[in-house]
């Protein structure tokens, strides 16, 4: 007897590899009426030998309160799955297994007849869970594309990865035994000794970057984190080091900084350059419009007359062109300024006209300014008037001498402010008028050359519009003109009409 037994012990230590489950069927008395081969075996029992016996005899004395408390449960209906109970074998070994599931079989009337219980050796399960745990650990430490390395509390690598032998340089044979100062740069050995030291006092483990030292002597920077290694009695084992190279980072890190750097360089720059610009061009727009006008400073001729608009035409657009680009820089940075004041509509529409006459009168174009809102406002009225100037002498650029016809407009849609530039010049293709006004973009190479410009007004205008809560957009058609809109949200304001022609 005692050969059978040891030879179906030898079968139970066999099954335990292969996480088969065990099957038993009890009727409502719990009399197992069948078994698979694995529950008979795992006992120490030939199936036969199985059935027929209450299911209460292969439960410890001890126990089979519990198998009774869980057997009634069952037969109430209420689920039982994933407990834990011992099972006795026939020898008088016990050994826990798992119910993971008690399935109902019903009669021809519907009524409960019998259940069919799976069951799981628990050792076996725990074996099966701390294999893939070592599985998932061993994967993810010796695959991980950071480096790893394993050290005791005096700092000698007892393990590590493939990624920490690549990356320093060495094979595996040469990383096992060395001390880790051997990897470190000479300008972070004494940080890391110290840092060894108080964690073997306190055993705290704090993230620390480091520079680390290949084989050939090369360095490199590093994020070095690491987790406490712990025996069965909570001793200190040593700790297990995750490695990240920085390299990628700092030098991204000095990249931005550099172009930091830059970029407070070039906004220096830019607005150095357009101080000094602007200030000759000061006098030389306020003198050019003082000779413009009969009588001020003398009569002049006809042919002095015409060069004083040329010279007042250019002054004026190299203004406006140095404004362009400290707004557009401004823009990019985020920096772009509103200040939101109270200021009368008619009054700033008649300052607008007077200030562009010149540009409209140099090529005979007849140019209106008309507003329907009248009284005060609240707004960004110097962003305003630069967006109009801007569709202005853009307008005047593209309309035809003498003939051509520019109108300015002002007027409430709904609670926003419009306000309107159209012309009869020579149009704008559908498909074109979607890029309009993207940054330095220009309609065609032919028209750069003819009418100039940088390709930054419109890209500028649009940035003031949806600063001040509006948006920008163009109506055109080729040979028919175009018509410009631009809306801002105003503070408040009084709605009337005015006509300035």
């Amino acid at each position: 007897m005692c050969g059978k037994v040891s030879d179906r012990f030898e079968q139970r230590l066999f099954v335990r590899t292969t996480m088969e489950p065990m099957y038993r069927v009890m009727d409502l008395d719990g009399i197992i009426i069948d078994c698979n081969y694995k529950y008979a075996r795992m006992l120490g029992y030939a199936k036969d030998e199985i059935i027929g016996v209450p299911i209460f005899e292969h439960t410890p004395e001890d126990r089979r309160e519990v198998i009774q408390d869980i057997f009634e449960k069952w037969k109430k209906h209420t689920p039982v799955n994933n407990v834990r109970f011992p099972l006795l074998t026939r020898s008088g070994n016990v050994f826990d297994v798992l119910i993971t599931r008690v399935e109902d079989v019903h009669g021809p009337n519907g009524d409960l007849a019998r259940g069919r219980t799976t069951l799981l050796d628990y050792e076996e399960v725990s074996q099966f869970q701390n294999k893939v745990k070592l599985s998932k650990y061993e994967s993810l430490y010796e695959n991980s594309p950071d480096m790893y390395r394993t050290v005791n509390v005096e700092g000698v690598i007892v393990d590590c990865n493939r990624a920490y032998c690549e990356k320093l340089g060495h094979t595996k044979s040469d990383v096992i035994g060395r001390n880790l100062v051997e990897h470190t740069a000479d300008r972070s050995v004494s940080a890391i000794l110290i840092n060894m030291a108080k964690w073997r006092i306190d055993g705290v483990c704090k993230p620390v970057e480091t520079w680390m030292k290949r084989k050939d002597q090369s360095e490199f920077p590093a994020l070095v984190s690491p987790t406490n290694l712990f025996d069965e009695d909570g001793a200190l084992l040593g700790r297990n080091v995750v490695i990240q190279d920085l390299t990628q980072m700092k030098e991204t890190k000095d990249m931005l900084d550099e172009r930091r750097q830059i970029d407070k360089m070039k906004d220096e720059f830019l607005t150095g350059i357009t101080h000094e610009l602007k200030t000759p061009l000061t006098p030389i727009i306020g003198f050019s419009q003082a000779l413009a006008r009969p009588g001020m400073l003398g009569e002049l001729n006809e042919k002095q007359a015409k060069a004083v608009k040329v010279i007042l035409s250019n002054a004026t657009h190299l203004r406006q062109l140095v404004a362009d680009l400290l707004s557009i820089h401004k823009m990019e940075l985020g920096r772009m300024k509103f200040v939101f004041k109270e200021f009368d509509m008619v009054e700033m529409m008649d300052n607008l006209k007077e200030s562009m006459a010149y540009a409209a009168d140099e090529k005979d174009i007849r140019m209106t300014v008309r507003t329907s809102v009248k009284g005060k406002v609240i707004g960004d009225q110097d962003r305003i008037q630069e967006i109009i100037r801007n569709l202005v002498f853009n307008a005047v650029d593209f309309v035809p001498t003498k003939t051509g016809r520019i109108s300015v407009t002002a007027e409430h849609r709904g609670e926003l402010l419009q306000f309107g530039v159209k012309d009869n010049g020579i149009g704008i293709a559908k498909d074109k008028q979607d890029q309009l006004f993207k940054k330095f973009y220009q309609i065609e190479t032919a028209t750069t050359r003819r009418h100039g410009g940088t390709g930054l007004g419109l890209s500028i205008c649009r940035g003031l519009a949806e600063g001040m809560g509006g948006t920008i957009w163009v109506e055109s058609a080729e040979g028919k003109g175009s018509t410009f809109y631009f809306t801002i949200m105003p503070g408040n304001h009084n709605e009337s009409e005015e006509d300035s022609e």
